[in-house]
């Protein structure tokens, strides 16, 4: 707030103005009681009338003085005040442009929910009642292997359609996952001891060349399911090695959120009160625009056919909504990819 120079200084016309009548009066009086006459005779016709001249011009000139000053006063406040407003003209244009933003992210998030919700539901049926039929599959398999020698052709390919049935059977629980049918029981558990022991687990599986760091910040614990945690980090760093093509730098940096953190206005309105954050940064070749808009997307994938089923990061999404998160992504081709998860952390 910017205080008013009138305000500063309300007294220094009225003191201008006092000292120069002051002056003006001392003057009057040097004046009509010191014989000078002698130094006036110029003003001889004017002489009877010199003190109180004298004593007018010098009040008129202090009213002056003093009006001037606080003229100078009331522009300076006025400038000021302008200022001022001008400063929170533009606070409250940046806040609405910030709010209306937020907004915005907000309806896209709700509606991309929206859209996973629905296919989850449909997935789930689907995968249901293809589980029903894969039982029929295998049963049948295995009555008829029963009836082969084990080193005939025929036993031989029926096994491989039990390795194939096998395969639908691991996509159909990938599915299910998807589509919260899956019911997991939450504990308290600490967030930096579940990245290291993902981490131990999937380093046999990472290429040399490929480089995983780990900050963290200390004593971050989270209510969840240590082994959805374990399927979030595993998908997300498959796809980064992949999109490294086996070179380069996975970076996983947790931290707690304060409370005025930007990234908490992505979050729809929560009783929640405290987050942390878990961001996993790679050096691959980044997305463009449209395949980030459909990174969550369940069976949307820019691998080649067999080498994905476009539904790792859509488990991902559902596992991080589940435990009342929020994840973000943000990529650019030829610069990376991060992924910023925010969790609620557990009140000590």
């Amino acid at each position: 707030m910017i205080t008013p120079i009138s305000q500063q200084k309300p007294w220094l016309p009225y003191l201008v103005a006092g000292i120069g009548i002051v002056i003006s009066f001392l003057l009057w009086h040097f004046i009509l009681w010191h014989h000078i006459e002698a130094y006036l005779d110029a003003l001889l016709p004017y002489k009877s009338y010199l003190s109180w001249l004298m004593l007018l011009l010098g009040v008129s000139f202090s009213i002056l003085a003093g009006a001037i000053i606080r003229i100078i006063q009331l522009d300076y406040e006025r400038t000021a005040l302008l200022n001022q407003m001008q400063t929170m003209l533009k606070k409250e244009i940046a806040e609405r442009m910030l709010a209306e933003e937020s907004k915005q992210k907000l309806e896209v998030a709700l509606l991309q929910g929206q859209k996973l919700q629905a296919i989850g539901t449909l997935a789930g049926g689907i995968a249901h009642d293809f589980n029903n039929i894969l039982y029929a599959i295998i049963g049948y398999t295995e009555m008829l292997r029963e009836d082969e020698d084990v080193n005939s052709l025929k036993y031989n390919n029926l096994g491989r359609v039990l390795e194939a049935t096998q395969r639908g059977r691991e996509l159909i629980a990938r599915i299910l996952a998807f589509s919260r049918k899956q019911h997991h029981e939450f504990d308290m558990i600490d967030l930096n001891h579940t990245i290291e022991t993902a981490l131990s687990l999937l380093k046999p599986t990472i290429p040399a060349s490929v480089m995983v760091q780990f900050e963290s910040s200390k004593d971050i614990s989270i209510v969840g399911n240590q082994t959805q945690i374990h399927q979030v980090l595993v998908n997300i760093i498959n796809n980064a090695v992949d999109a490294m093509e086996g070179e380069g730098t996975i970076t996983i940096h947790t931290t707690h959120l304060p409370p005025d953190d930007p990234l908490l206005k992505q979050l729809t309105k929560t009783s929640i009160q405290k987050y942390c954050k878990l961001e996993i940064s790679d050096t691959g070749h980044g997305m463009d625009q449209a395949t980030m808009e459909r990174a969550f997307e369940p069976f949307f994938t820019t691998k080649e056919v067999g080498k994905g089923s476009g539904l790792g990061l859509s488990i991902v999404h559902s596992i991080i909504k589940e435990h009342k998160g929020e994840i973000l992504l943000n990529s650019q081709l030829g610069h990376g990819t991060t992924f910023t998860i925010l969790l609620p952390e557990c009140l000590s």
